[in-house]
């Protein structure tokens, strides 16, 4: 629970929702190479990530209220922890920056929900520049 807190300061002080920034959890998965946001109330953030000289894909799911949203339905210290933990462990990560590239360029993404092609086509350019 260090970790959410360290994240989330005063979180739960007012016993209020959880937070709604997703953003503190992103930035401890690694440097943002590359984000999308969707434009709506609900959606998906698309993260391009680099740690440790390894890149990772990251998507995460959100919603406007604490009914539909993950973090803004943690209620606890440990709940949040919990969601940290399990979107950490979600990051797709690649062996190196040429697995990275041939990834971007081969995933189904018009299988994916909404796919943002301006979005894939930075991640691949960014990619491709120094592979």
């Amino acid at each position: 629970m260090e970790l959410a807190k360290q994240l989330y300061p005063g979180t739960f002080d007012d016993g209020c929702y959880g937070p709604s920034d997703y953003t503190p959890i992103i930035e401890h998965c690694g440097t943002v190479i590359e984000r999308h946001d969707d434009e709506s109330y609900q959606g998906d953030t698309r993260v391009l990530l680099l740690n440790d000289g390894r890149f990772g894909y990251l998507e995460i799911g959100w919603g406007s209220c604490s009914g539909c949203d993950a973090l803004q339905g943690c209620e606890s210290w440990g709940q949040l922890q919990e969601l940290i933990d399990a979107i950490t462990a979600s990051v797709r990560w690649f062996d190196s920056k040429q697995d990275a590239l041939d990834w971007f360029k081969q995933h189904d993404w018009e299988g994916d929900y909404n796919p943002c092609r301006e979005w894939i086509d930075k991640c691949v350019a960014g990619l491709e520049e120094t592979a």
